[in-house]
């Protein structure tokens, strides 16, 4: 069969670029460093491309462990749909308590911002998005813009302030965390590792994302499943009714019978909605 086709272009052809080095930060608890690392989806035709938005992405791992690729395929909807999308490493509780991984967020937000024409990045235009501990971290990120005890690191000229959040079932409240029964028990060992062996009294409090929510915290966009097993949907709840208090802009759904870490966060009626939500901020409504 021979057959002449006509083809409209639905999305510009993209790069994807491994392993690129943000940062070099004290590890296992200062003996030693390393290099962090994060994975970009980016317009294939650089350099001299147009600035778009971007989504820097934290993935799960009860704070222990993590793979920064593990969504990036599924983040590819994002990347069609015009963002640069990062995906970066943090240090883990086995080698820095907190707040080393907030600081990480911090520098690898301020180094999209020195990179941003080598990336296609509107510097006026970036956002977190986070699952589970990667929640956690991207909640803190978003309310604590300007608070210098958190702004350590490289790129000190630039701003890690952002301009939105996409938090997939994130702890927001560690004081309050739940004690889960069986694997993840959260308040039994991974909440006091993340915050680390001699940690002051207050701790929970200052890794807690709901302690810093005002009236000039960024939009957010939230989702939680109803079924989650590791960390309770009221973790959302009272998250997202604090950002009602002051008068945030924020979006939160509810996925019946939803679990946790689960790839059912990032099917397309969900995807479609985050990229509605990034869009409107974007366009700066």
């Amino acid at each position: 069969m021979k057959q002449h086709l006509q083809i409209t272009l639905d999305h510009e052809p993209l790069a994807w670029i491994n392993g690129v080095v943000y940062s070099n930060r004290p590890a296992w608890y200062n003996v030693t460093a390393r290099a962090l690392h994060m994975d970009l989806i980016v317009p294939k035709e650089r350099p001299h491309h147009a600035p778009q938005p971007a989504v820097l992405f934290l993935c799960g791992g009860a704070y222990m462990v993590m793979d920064r690729s593990i969504w990036l395929p599924e983040l590819m909807t994002l990347a069609r749909a015009g963002y640069t999308v990062a995906s970066m490493e943090y240090r883990t509780s086995n080698e820095a308590a907190f707040p080393a991984a907030l600081e990480d967020v911090k520098t690898a937000v301020r180094f999209l911002r020195a990179h941003a024409e080598e990336y296609c990045v509107d510097p006026a235009r970036i956002f977190l998005m986070g699952e589970s501990a990667g929640g956690t971290l991207a909640c803190l990120g978003g309310v604590t813009a300007g608070l210098a005890e958190f702004d350590r690191g490289d790129w000190p000229e630039q701003s890690s302030a952002v301009q939105g959040v996409v938090d997939f079932y994130g702890l927001t409240d560690l004081e309050h965390a739940p004690c889960v029964t069986g694997p993840g028990a959260l308040a039994e060992w991974t909440v006091p590792a993340f915050l680390g062996a001699y940690a002051p009294a207050g701790a929970a409090a200052r890794a807690s994302a709901i302690r810093y929510v005002s009236r000039s915290t960024p939009p957010f966009f939230i989702v939680h499943g109803s079924a989650d097993p590791l960390v309770p949907i009221a973790q959302s709840e009272r998250f997202y009714e604090a950002l009602m208090r002051n008068g945030v802009d924020a979006e939160y759904y509810i996925l019946d019978g939803g679990s946790h870490g689960t790839g059912e966060f990032y099917q397309s009626n969900i995807m479609e909605r985050v990229t509605a939500f990034l869009d409107r901020l974007s366009r700066g409504e």
